[in-house]
């Protein structure tokens, strides 16, 4: 007896009933770049205006330097968001489950990292340098090395706090 049609051809069904495989390493950090970087992007909309509004009134090379700063910060933020979920070097608790109360916290966390690494590696007290760039999208190399540096030690900082909040969240379920 032939089972009833799902609507689906003879080698569809075999591929749907294959098992998949494994993902090496190479193909696992690509999926956690995706996921981390897709999170920052959804969760910093807030920072991507604010960066619309900064930018609004000023020159091209000016606007030019914030944007190429906040795309530093941005481009950290998301690699460094991917390596603590991924867990790609141990550097303190686990990534914690989803839930609403951390998203939002790491909705936060997200856009006060980029608006601190962007207005910090703006400020005009820091030493001019050489430029980092292509043409006219560059920025100060000292401002750029913040740009760079600051994401990972908010991030790091940020996934404790979350970390400290799930304890306290799911100790209080509990007892």
């Amino acid at each position: 007896m032939t089972s009833p049609s799902r609507g689906t051809d003879p080698s569809t069904e075999q591929r749907q009933l294959r098992p998949r495989e494994e993902t090496d390493g190479y193909g696992r950090v690509l999926e956690d770049l995706f996921a981390g970087g897709s999170a920052v992007a959804v969760l910093t909309i807030p920072a991507m205006f604010w960066v619309l509004s900064v930018t609004a009134g000023q020159r091209l090379l000016a606007a030019a330097d914030v944007v190429f700063v906040f795309g530093v910060a941005f481009v950290s933020l998301a690699v460094s968001v991917s390596a603590f979920r991924g867990d790609w070097f141990d550097a303190g608790p686990a990534w914690p489950p989803r839930s609403y109360a951390l998203a939002g916290l790491r909705a936060v966390g997200y856009n006060v990292a980029l608006w601190a690494a962007t207005s910090l590696a703006l400020l005009p007290g820091l030493p001019a340098g050489p430029r980092i760039g292509v043409g006219a999208v560059s920025g100060d190399f000292v401002g750029v090395v913040v740009a760079a540096a600051l994401p990972p030690l908010a991030v790091m900082a940020l996934l404790r706090a979350c970390y400290a909040l799930y304890r306290f969240r799911t100790m209080n379920v509990r007892g």
